[in-house]
């Protein structure tokens, strides 16, 4: 399946231990919005402290999608369970960056660094028919 990015992207990398609090402003950004839109700001995503995260990467892969200009516009993290269930979560885009296929690329490139698991489970709320819309393709 061919992706359509904006070309001004550069594109996925796998996360470092310092771009976890650039990280953790763009998870805070990107979930206000959904926050707005659903009038509830008791997010987890909201809640989350730098060590949460930091406990995240022990455990798992963060990845980061960088702009031309390296700016970190979105993320996406995974980790397997014993089951082989790799559970994708926060997958996030700048809320001036959606819409160009970056959350669709994330999905993608995520799925390559689990190649043992025999499914993928994430959570969304139903509130969010943008995500909805995303997960279903």
């Amino acid at each position: 399946m061919k992706l359509t990015v904006s070309s001004n992207l550069i594109g996925i990398q796998k996360a470092t231990p310092d771009d976890l609090p650039e990280i953790l402003h763009l998870q805070k950004l990107a979930f206000t919005e959904v926050a707005l839109a659903m009038d509830n700001f008791n997010l987890p995503p909201l809640q989350q402290t730098q060590d949460d995260l930091s406990k995240e990467y022990e455990s798992g892969i963060i990845l980061k999608y960088l702009s031309a200009d390296e700016k970190l516009v979105g993320s996406v993290r995974g980790c397997m369970d014993n089951d082989h269930i790799c559970h994708v979560g926060k997958l996030i885009v700048h809320p001036g960056y959606q819409n160009q296929g970056i959350g669709k690329a994330l999905m993608y490139e995520i799925e390559k660094y689990f190649p043992a698991c025999s499914k993928f489970e994430l959570f969304t709320g139903e509130e969010t028919p943008n995500t909805l819309h995303l997960y279903k393709k």
